[in-house]
């Protein structure tokens, strides 16, 4: 298939969708022949990433963090689309706190969006996958469980454990024709930091120059990213992408 069809007939599940990485994705999604569902919790931003794609976006308000709420995202899709071939797990958050001093609401935060929403889609979507006969699970994960940045340690955490979900995963769908891929990103340039306190972040800043952990001439644009998923998808049925490590190249 050339690129423009790589992916036709397929319905893909972004979450995360609105922006960054997210909608990076579902515009190479969409630019392969996919059907791409656009969730994030935002209406109004994910309606205006969905409006972009055309007839191939759909916006669907999800809070991944809630149950109900991703099994509503997944009767609109069935509604819309049919059915769901590939579920991007993007959807992810960082709270700036030294672990010892992180808010009982920016823990749940981060577990809630981060570990728990990946767990709610994976339950609410295989299903459909099943009935359709296979289908593909993208996971993406980041460096920083090789390195984890001081004041994100329960991010990076929480990025550990969805790469051991990952290969649990991976074994118990092996018979069902599903793959799953685990897209692991060095820093790229999104909305991640958006929200972060002025003078948090600058005490978090001095932490990871002190360590060297940071090197802001060093990073990803969220194509790039977009498209190692894109390359994931698109391997032959014999074939399966489990782990990606992709790293910006230092100049």
């Amino acid at each position: 298939m050339s690129g423009a069809d790589a992916l036709s007939g397929r319905v893909v599940v972004v979450t995360g969708a609105s922006r960054g990485i997210g909608l990076a994705t579902s515009r190479v999604l969409a630019a392969a022949g996919a059907k791409v569902a656009l969730w994030a919790r935002g209406a109004i931003e994910v309606e205006a990433a969905a409006a972009e794609l055309g007839e191939r976006g759909l916006a669907v308000p999800v809070d991944v963090a809630d149950p109900a709420s991703v099994e509503a995202g997944v009767e609109r899709v069935r509604e819309a689309f049919g059915g769901i071939d590939v579920l991007v797990n993007n959807a992810a958050v960082g709270r700036l706190s030294p672990i010892a001093e992180v808010s009982q609401v920016d823990l749940r935060d981060q577990i809630g969006i981060n570990l728990e929403g990946p767990i709610h889609c994976i339950r609410a979507i295989v299903p459909e996958m099943r009935r359709r006969g296979g289908g593909d699970i993208v996971n993406l994960s980041s460096d920083s469980v090789l390195r984890p940045f001081p004041w994100l340690g329960i991010y990076a955490a929480t990025k550990a454990a969805l790469e051991t979900l990952s290969t649990a995963l991976r074994a118990e769908l092996a018979g069902d024709g599903i793959r799953v891929s685990l897209i692991r990103s060095g820093p790229a340039l999104s909305s991640f930091a958006a929200g972060w306190d002025p003078e948090t972040a600058a005490l978090a800043f001095e932490a990871w120059q002190a360590g060297g952990h940071l090197d802001p001439a060093c990073v990803l644009p969220p194509e790039r990213i977009a498209e190692a998923i894109l390359f994931a998808l698109t391997r032959p049925p014999e074939a399966s992408v489990e782990t990606l490590d992709l790293r910006p190249r230092r100049k």
